[in-house]
């Protein structure tokens, strides 16, 4: 980053402003993603003025590599806080018993389009969500289809090699459930600091020889936190609205592809829904706040902030014999390093995303945010706002504004556990979060799933613990494995 300065710009150079705050999302860690919007887009990117106040990116090139460039820098700028990760798949959920499976977009209705809010005159892009469609097309259709699609008809992998996508510099791939265990091979060898270059088999008994991409990562010090949400999968960018197994497997992401994001929902878990979990899978009823005598006491509080464009966070609990919030957690350097999407395919049926986080594994509670967070207590316009929650801006006890010039404070969230279910291996929470980031106070609603060997001590039972997540162990690939098909189970369960 150089200083501002008075430039001339010249005819072959143009200039795009970068918003407050938001270099960081331009440059990645360690420049990384400055490097890649240069390489991509062959354009020469320079950015002028201070990370924490409004600058510029000073572009050079040709007209089309700075239109690639600014296309690159609007996307940086869309992003949330949170980096995405270093390796993602997207997977149909495929109904075996489909012949000749048909693909269709379904467009979400108009008034859910998503137009970015950093640069609001740009086109508004509909959303899609993914549907199979079980009627089989007619015979020359399917002949046609068949010679152009052998997956079809052949459960093999000749042409369903997972690809890179080299414009996002991520491992990014569309295709099917089938790929699951060769996607977590992947990820396996990503995570362990491995290259990716050496063959593994599937479930399937077939071996697949990976491409290198060297990314190598140090995960010596980091502990992983893993978990499935159900939800819903939107599209955006779509060219065409019906496509066959081929073509789905053969989509990109990225510039000039599509892009996509995760809707978290709970609609579908209504009264009579949760029931048939009970009755079906065995889950039983927890009622954590059963004893309760203050409202704050069901509430958790999560504060996300940045360090040399690191993520962390420390989470927040009611001490009700002390008539004050506490932080009773701290943790560093988080960083989504997975994320497998499973498309259900069928309209009432959920989707599904695995993440798969990593964190530093010991971070003591900092004695600084502990002074910050009683200070904030006994400020007049914490108390006042405090007293009076007759709208959403007062329904939540702390706000991102609370730590303007305590350090950089990216959104603060405050959960709820409404309901929480679990079985001798698995516990689903129902949680509600009011979240407060950039001035913007928005409601999620989510449901998720968790292997309670995931958990450092699993309670009410004793499975045995796997939290810390070796990747040598072959009980991390069968958990998850084994987790994600039970996820499809109860997908398919309440649809």
């Amino acid at each position: 980053m150089i200083p501002n300065q008075i430039i001339e710009l010249k005819e072959h150079q143009e200039t795009l402003r970068i918003p407050k705050g938001k270099s960081g999302y331009i440059f990645g860690p360690d420049s990384s993603n400055l490097n890649r919007i240069r390489e991509t887009s062959g354009a020469d990117v320079i950015i002028t003025g201070k990370r924490n106040q409004s600058c510029q990116a000073i572009i050079t090139g040709t007209k089309e590599q700075r239109s690639k460039a600014v296309v690159l820098l609007q996307e940086s700028l869309g992003r949330s806080n949170s980096y995405s990760p270093i390796i993602g798949f997207t997977l149909l959920d495929i109904i075996p018993k489909l012949l000749l499976p048909m693909l269709s977009f379904k467009k979400v209705p108009s008034e859910d389009g998503c137009k970015s809010s950093v640069f609001p005159n740009d086109i508004t892009h509909c959303k899609y969500t993914l549907e199979i469609n079980p009627s089989p097309p007619n015979y020359s259709s399917f002949l046609s289809l068949r010679r152009s699609s052998p997956t079809l008809h052949k459960y093999n992998n000749n042409n369903n090699d997972l690809s890179f996508n080299n414009l996002s510099g991520k491992i990014y791939s569309f295709n099917t459930i089938l790929q699951l265990d060769d996607c977590l091979a992947k990820i396996v060898d990503q995570i362990s600091n491995k290259n990716l270059s050496h063959p593994s088999r599937n479930r399937y008994g077939n071996f697949h020889h990976h491409q290198q991409q060297k990314i190598i990562m140090d995960n010596s010090d980091n502990e992983f936190r893993l978990k499935i949400n159900f939800g819903r999968e939107l599209f955006t960018k779509i060219s065409k609205t019906n496509l066959n197994l081929s073509e789905w497997n053969n989509l990109k992401r990225g510039y000039n592809g599509i892009t996509t994001a995760f809707r978290h929902d709970i609609s579908f878990f209504d009264d009579e829904k949760i029931q048939k979990l009970k009755n079906t899978f065995g889950f039983k009823e927890i009622n954590n706040f059963e004893n309760k005598v203050d409202d704050r006491e069901e509430c958790f509080i999560t504060v996300l902030y940045k360090e040399k464009e690191k993520k962390n966070k420390f989470k927040l609990q009611w001490d009700a014999n002390e008539g004050r919030w506490k932080i009773i957690k701290s943790t560093k350097n988080i960083s989504r390093q997975a994320i497998i999407d499973i498309v259900s395919g069928r309209s009432k049926s959920p989707d599904l995303r695995f993440l798969l986080k990593s964190q530093k594994r010991s971070s003591p509670i900092s004695e600084k945010n502990h002074n910050i967070i009683y200070n904030i207590q006994k400020s007049d316009d914490f108390l006042k706002r405090n007293e009076n929650k007759y709208d959403d801006s007062e329904l939540m006890y702390f706000s991102q504004k609370d730590f303007n010039g305590k350090f950089k404070c990216t959104s603060v969230r405050q959960s709820i556990i409404k309901k929480q279910l679990t079985n001798d291996k698995y516990q689903m929470n129902f949680i509600s979060t009011l979240q407060d980031e950039d001035g913007r106070i928005t409601l999620e609603d989510t449901v998720n799933l968790i292997n309670l060997s995931w958990i450092s001590s699993p309670s009410p039972n004793s499975c045995e613990s796997i939290t810390t997540m070796d990747p040598k162990n072959p009980k991390f690939n069968e958990s998850i494995i084994d987790t994600i098909d039970y996820a499809r189970n109860i997908s398919r369960a309440i649809g």
